[in-house]
């Protein structure tokens, strides 16, 4: 499990670097809101898998819901003060990625089983699929 967790966490740094090498633009509202409940929902379903440890998928659901609602606080706030309405598919696939990279750690603990290691990799694959398309985006 830790190889697997060491290899997501170094794709996970590289995707943030190269994304964030090139950064130009401003913090935005909407876009931290985003990025704020995919992390949640990736924990959330995260928590699936690990339903019959309580103490992995309470604190998966815990620290998801938190970020799911922060998220929609940041959606209104942005969406009041009409901040730029544009969501960076960037920092959304280095959430999903870091989020997956969490996913991992939080359960390693768990048997080394398919359906603990399925939701993480989806993840992992759904953010990099959003990098790269967020990279030929701006090309």
């Amino acid at each position: 499990m830790w190889i697997i967790l060491i290899i997501n966490a170094l794709v996970a740094m590289a995707i943030a670097y190269f994304s964030l090498r090139e950064r130009q633009e401003d913090f935005n509202l909407f876009t931290a809101g985003a990025v704020f409940i995919a992390f949640g929902l990736a924990l959330i379903l995260g928590s699936v898998p690990v339903m019959n440890n309580f103490d992995e998928s309470s604190v998966l659901q815990f620290i998801g819901g938190i970020l799911i609602v922060l998220g929609i606080v940041s959606l209104i706030v942005g969406f009041v003060t009409k901040a730029a309405r544009t969501v960076s598919l960037r920092d959304v696939a280095i959430a999903i990625e870091v989020a997956a990279v969490c996913l991992l750690y939080l359960t390693h603990n768990s048997s080394l089983s398919f359906m603990n290691l399925v939701v993480p990799e989806l993840a992992a694959i759904v953010g990099l699929v959003l990098f790269i398309v967020s990279r030929r985006q701006m090309n």
